[in-house]
């Protein structure tokens, strides 16, 4: 699922040796879907889908906040990126559960091997 560097498959390093380390935590992805057949103006039907992974949550650098949308109260979900079932990407409006508490994700930055997806992360 990485992106290998240099030959080195780094996401997967971190995965496999990181990964058993860190919580257990469910990515939930939201998904526009069609129109019902006849009721045009019903909007659509969404669907969403749970994908297992693994990760933390850290405290947010403050300087981060200034000009951006990013609260006090934000945290930073971790999310190793090996570890998502299905090869899922996390996005902003998607959310994640982790250690009981879930999360709506706000932004997303990840390394160039594609190894930890940071989210910041707004808990509900």
């Amino acid at each position: 699922m990485g992106n290998p560097l240099f030959g080195v498959n780094i996401s997967g390093l971190i995965n496999a040796n990181i990964g058993p380390g860190v919580n257990d935590a469910v990515l939930t992805k939201t998904i526009n879907g069609t129109r019902t057949s006849g009721q045009l103006t019903g909007g659509t039907n969404p669907t969403t889908t749970t994908h297992a992974c693994k990760g933390f949550v850290d405290i947010l650098n403050k300087n981060r906040l200034e000009g951006s949308s990013v609260q006090d109260t934000d945290s930073l979900v971790a999310i190793i990126g090996d570890s998502i079932a299905g090869g899922a990407v996390p996005t902003a409006g998607d959310r994640v559960t982790i250690v009981g508490k879930e999360y709506n994700i706000i932004e997303v930055t990840v390394d160039p091997a594609l190894a930890v997806y940071n989210c910041v992360g707004r808990a509900n």
